[in-house]
């Protein structure tokens, strides 16, 4: 069953919610268990490996962090939702895209500019 673009729109809003509560449980609820996570280190493949880039990634978060983040666009067709930001100074341009099916993250890519350093080794 393919989710419709209010499903995608809320998973992915309920993903960003969670993720500026700093929760990684909440982050990790959106995933499916067997989801995939690409980032510029590789694939991270199911909940274990997504949440140990998520616990670096938000406990490596420099102070002000969440509080520059400005969402620059968000797109949503069908089961895909893309995400571009920033959080000067540290990243001056961040994107995602989230497929979404049956109401979870299967996958999503990630990629920030310049490279955040503290998921660099994930």
């Amino acid at each position: 069953m393919s989710a419709n673009r209010s499903v995608v729109e809320a998973v992915v809003g309920n993903h960003l919610q969670a993720f500026f509560r700093k929760s990684i449980d909440g982050v990790l609820e959106d995933y499916a268990e067997d989801a995939v996570l690409i980032v510029p280190g590789g694939a991270l493949q199911g909940r274990n490996e997504i949440r140990k880039f998520f616990t670096a990634f938000i406990g490596g978060m420099p102070a002000g962090f969440l509080e520059s983040f400005k969402m620059q666009r968000q797109e949503f067709v069908g089961e895909v939702g893309y995400i571009v930001w920033q959080s000067s100074p540290w990243v001056s341009l961040g994107t995602d895209t989230l497929l979404v099916r049956d109401g979870k993250i299967r996958m999503q890519t990630f990629a920030a500019h310049p490279a955040v350093g503290w998921t660099a080794g994930l």
